[in-house]
């Protein structure tokens, strides 16, 4: 096993699998958007994390003023059946040999009592209803969360005690960003009045008063005014995750994980 990570700490590069690309540059996705929100938890085809992927796919657009990422352990290849590149609104790392999970030092636990919460009874005991089995005394995988900036540095590290200790949504993910002063400065309200009071009343050079009466034509060499172009805010809603049996992970491989071949100059 390796060491827990905490605040101050850097994440290594490394080459991740998702369903739908190999081997692809943990670095690209830090320097895609920053700051990171990291989720790791269990495989994919465990109930508690279904439930909560598709929350983070519903609830994306909220993730302002950051970018986040799953990290499952599972085999890429087994979801690739049904998890294309736009099935989900953000990339999903699988990990299924642990690699990560052991250098981080996230902990398993056996014990049902210590590691469901109530909410992770309600998820599991709907999960049953439709025919959701899970391996009696098997280890259950926690999970872990974090924030990284640009460069991997860690900003806020949190090791979940239950399978639901996670954000419970991207709205979280974005109140946390903030509590944590991790996003833009914006101006304040009163000096954002203050400017367009003054702007407002502000003549630019070539402008022409208007004739008495009448209204000022435009001339033909006036640059003509845009149309203010209405930002479109909405997504396409994300495809339904669909159910995953547990990955066998003693028959699981990955690539090595902690293979950057770019290294810093």
């Amino acid at each position: 096993m390796g060491e827990r990570i905490a605040v101050g700490d850097k994440l290594p590069f490394f080459l991740y699998d998702t369903p739908y690309s190999a081997r692809n540059r943990f670095r690209d996705l830090l320097a895609a958007k920053s700051p990171l929100v990291l989720v790791f938890m269990a495989n994919f085809g465990h109930p508690i994390t279904r439930t909560f992927a598709g929350r983070y796919a519903q609830t994306y657009s909220a993730l302002r003023d950051g970018s986040m990422a799953l990290v499952v352990r599972s085999r890429a290849d087994k979801l690739s059946t049904s998890i294309g590149p736009d099935t989900l609104p953000y990339p999903l790392l699988c990990d299924a040999d642990g690699v990560l999970y052991e250098f981080l030092d996230i902990p398993q636990n056996s014990s049902t009592l210590m590691t469901y919460s109530l909410e992770g009874w309600r998820i599991l005991r709907e999960a049953k209803k439709q025919g959701y089995r899970a391996a009696k005394g098997s280890a259950q995988q926690l999970p872990l969360t974090l924030i990284l900036d640009a460069d991997g540095t860690v900003l806020f590290c949190h090791y979940g005690a239950s399978l639901t200790d996670v954000p419970e949504d991207c709205a979280a993910m974005q109140s946390l960003l903030e509590e944590l002063d991790l996003t833009p400065d914006l101006p304040s309200i009163e000096a954002a009045e203050a400017f367009n009071s003054v702007y407002s009343k502000a003549q630019l050079p070539d402008q022409v008063p208007p004739a008495p009466g009448g209204n000022v034509k435009a001339s033909a060499d006036a640059p003509r005014p845009r149309r203010s172009r209405r930002p479109n805010g909405s997504r396409s809603k994300p495809a339904p995750i669909q159910e995953y049996g547990t990955p066998d992970l003693a028959k699981t491989a990955v690539v090595n994980l902690f293979d950057d071949p770019y290294e810093d100059d």
